[in-house]
């Protein structure tokens, strides 16, 4: 554990946690009680450090980072910035008493970012999880609650061959204004052993082709003669594939590749190797589920095929999803997710971020420590997130997601309690990383 980050969430607030790069701003260190207030009679010097990017002359010694000389006002360090290089920062707080008992600087560490990832907000979140609507293990009301509680921004309920499940979960909550997005989804299966993600649609393909299956079939074979397969990639599965992703595009939503290295029954892979390669060489996913609730076997394997797919120079869109089917033990569905980064959280701009690009896979197999997965750019200022953004942030969670499964196992009062504090994660989250009311 690193004490001295622990230290800058605990005893001070740093606000704001990000900056504009290149542009003047001012950072406020506000101590959490009065034994940790700045004494306003004391000259603070402030170095700003750049923890990447920095020049060779910063080793030799012969360029030191830029320092400051501050005084505090009742108790709080403002410092002005200017930082020119979008990464993470250290400002290191030392005085003369300090440094005469021979302690070591205080850290506060914020981001500078470049312009359009600092418009865009932080939002985590799950587009594959089930519930009692197929084989999970709470009703999906209840599911809903339990993900708000764990932290959650968005979620799609992804029941196997069944959207209805995901059209309850909304209907439950009504028109109650939750900090959580609720969406609708279904895992498509088609009495296959294809799966396919169906996040956002309309309507359930599940449901359309049991009503149309004549010519649904149909219209299967007719893809399957005009799109041939290389040797390897059986042309009946593309075309079945094809079709799915076709209907749920039609359908408003978003088509997303899950778990292909699962293993499961009679021990094979639940997606070939060369299919895979396939659908991604013709660009015929929106999505790919790089980190799901699987084993770390099965997620490597994930993750070695979307590098070798990156190096080839294919741009893949992803995600992290827990595939859950139960969200009690909290453990168990917080092993994968997404954060992506969205000027909000409607379905539009979630599924704009994940086809741009702006979104991470991020993996805590087992309760281990966090790992993220993507572009660097957006693992970097994840990494940062998770230690000085989301810890805040899933605090205020926790009070909405008990009363969401207060409210759904019968609480009126619940409901009005949710009024209430409508809008209070949003709101401090605009404050924790812009510093705006």
């Amino acid at each position: 554990m690193n004490f001295k980050k622990e230290k800058s969430v605990s005893d001070y607030r740093v606000l704001p946690r990000t900056v504009l790069c290149d542009t003047p701003a001012r950072v406020s260190i506000i101590p959490c009680g009065k034994s940790k207030r700045f004494d306003d009679q004391t000259d603070y010097t402030v170095s700003l450090v750049p923890m990447s990017f920095y020049s060779d002359s910063y080793v030799d010694g012969s360029m030191k980072p830029e320092t400051l000389t501050v005084r505090p006002v009742d108790g709080t360090l403002t410092v002005p910035c200017r930082l020119a290089d979008e990464q993470e920062w250290v400002l290191s707080v030392d005085w003369e008493e300090n440094r005469k008992r021979g302690r070591q600087p205080l850290e506060f560490h914020i981001y500078a970012l470049r312009e359009d990832l600092y418009r865009r907000n932080p939002y985590r979140g799950d587009l594959h999880s089930h519930s009692t609507g197929s084989d999970g293990r709470e009703d999906p009301a209840v599911v809903a609650a339990n993900y708000r509680r764990e932290g959650f921004d968005f979620l799609a309920l992804t029941d196997h061959s069944n959207w209805h499940s995901s059209e309850q979960m909304l209907q439950a909550y009504g028109d109650l204004p939750l900090g959580i997005r609720l969406f609708h989804g279904e895992e498509v299966h088609l009495g296959t052993i294809i799966h396919i993600v169906n996040f956002g649609s309309r309507y359930s393909i599940t449901d359309h082709y049991r009503s149309n299956q004549e010519q649904c079939q149909a219209e299967m074979r007719e893809l399957a003669d005009r799109h041939p397969t290389p040797q390897g990639v059986n042309r009946q599965e593309y075309a079945m594939r094809l079709w799915i992703v076709e209907q749920i595009r039609r359908a408003g939503g978003m088509a997303i590749v899950p778990h292909p290295y699962w293993i499961h029954k009679p021990g094979i892979f639940n997606m070939n190797t060369r299919m895979l390669d396939y659908v991604f060489e013709q660009g015929a996913f929106d999505a790919f589920e790089l980190t799901g609730g699987l084993t770390v076997h099965e997620n490597n394997l994930q993750l070695a095929f979307y590098q070798e797919q990156r190096a080839m120079g294919r741009k893949i869109p992803i995600v992290g999803s827990s595939d859950s089917h139960g969200t009690d033990p909290a453990s168990y569905f917080n092993m994968s997710k997404t954060v992506l980064f969205a000027p909000d959280c409607s379905f539009d701009s979630v599924c704009a971020a994940v086809r741009d690009g702006y979104s991470v896979a991020v993996e805590e197999p087992h309760g281990e420590e966090a790992r993220v997965h993507g572009p660097y750019r957006l693992v970097a200022y994840t990494r940062f997130l998770l230690n000085y953004y989301f810890p805040i942030h899933d605090e205020l969670c926790v009070e909405e997601g008990r009363l969401m499964r207060e409210f759904a196992c019968g609480s009126e009062g619940a409901g009005q309690q949710l009024r209430e504090c409508a809008g209070r994660v949003a709101a401090r989250a605009v404050r924790i990383l812009r510093g705006e009311d």
